[in-house]
């Protein structure tokens, strides 16, 4: 069965559209090295807190998830991009929270 993996995302205030840009690019860097998990990106900006990005990706296991990124990592133009990109990445966040759902068909 696969596996829905969330993360709601708090953004810092003003945050979240430069967010999900941030992610998109992510997205299209990752599908470059055969990375093509189903993705989906929702904002939320009038209920609970303000500037919250979820993301959300359907894997098969969670095992693949560490298994594409260190499959990627491998690779040093891709590591160097992921390694800034988590660092920008966390100069835009305060926290996420994460879920793992199993998708039942």
């Amino acid at each position: 069965m696969a596996i829905l993996h969330t993360r709601i995302f708090q953004a810092k205030p003003g945050q979240a559209g430069p967010l999900v840009d941030h992610f998109k690019a992510g997205i299209e860097h990752m599908n470059t090295y055969g990375v093509d998990w189903e993705t989906r990106i929702s904002t939320d900006y009038y209920s609970g807190r303000s500037d919250r990005v979820l993301v959300e990706w359907v894997v098969e296991g969670l095992g693949d998830v560490d298994a594409d990124v260190a499959k990627v990592m491998e690779i040093p133009e891709a590591a160097a991009f992921l390694g800034g990109w988590f660092e920008q990445l966390n100069n835009m966040i305060t926290h996420s929270d994460a879920d793992n759902w199993t998708i039942a068909d």
